[in-house]
């Protein structure tokens, strides 16, 4: 086992690190919010439909790594993942969201909205349940 301080530096580091991430999710649902505008006023943002394109999936690693490190460090702290069953079941929700809404963006494709608003939808449930789990998160911390 880890030294206690070196678990509790390490879970402020998972809580920190994952709270960036939140903040890129929120710039990515910025981006996909004034993409959505556009097209539906009948133009376009190219430099932000090139720019989400980009950054998602890249977010989406750095989500799912967040994951595995709080799993680990759980792990290793705990030696069961299940202390925090909450914490645990909504970081796994997120993680299936997570890909799930990367999955459906590979099949949107142009003039039809029915993916669009899969994806939409998506992520607005994960930016909920991202609030939903920071607010666990700092329950255990505190």
């Amino acid at each position: 086992m880890l030294d206690r301080n070196v678990i509790a530096t390490l879970r402020l580091v998972h809580g920190a690190y994952n709270f960036v991430v939140l903040l890129l999710f929120w710039y990515q649902a910025f981006l996909g919010f004034g993409i959505r505008k556009a097209r539906r006023a009948g133009g376009s943002n190219q430099r932000a439909v090139r720019q989400h394109r980009k950054t998602g999936p890249v977010i989406a690693v750095l989500a799912i790594a967040g994951y595995t490190g709080g799993a680990v460090l759980s792990f290793l702290d705990n030696g069961r993942l299940f202390k925090y069953p909450f914490h645990f079941l909504t970081g796994s929700t997120i993680v299936g969201m997570i890909v799930l809404t990367v999955i459906v963006s590979r099949f949107i494709k142009y003039g039809r909205d029915e993916k669009r608003t899969l994806h939409f939808s998506l992520g607005v449930v994960l930016l909920g349940l991202y609030a939903l789990q920071a607010l666990l998160g700092l329950g255990i911390l505190f």
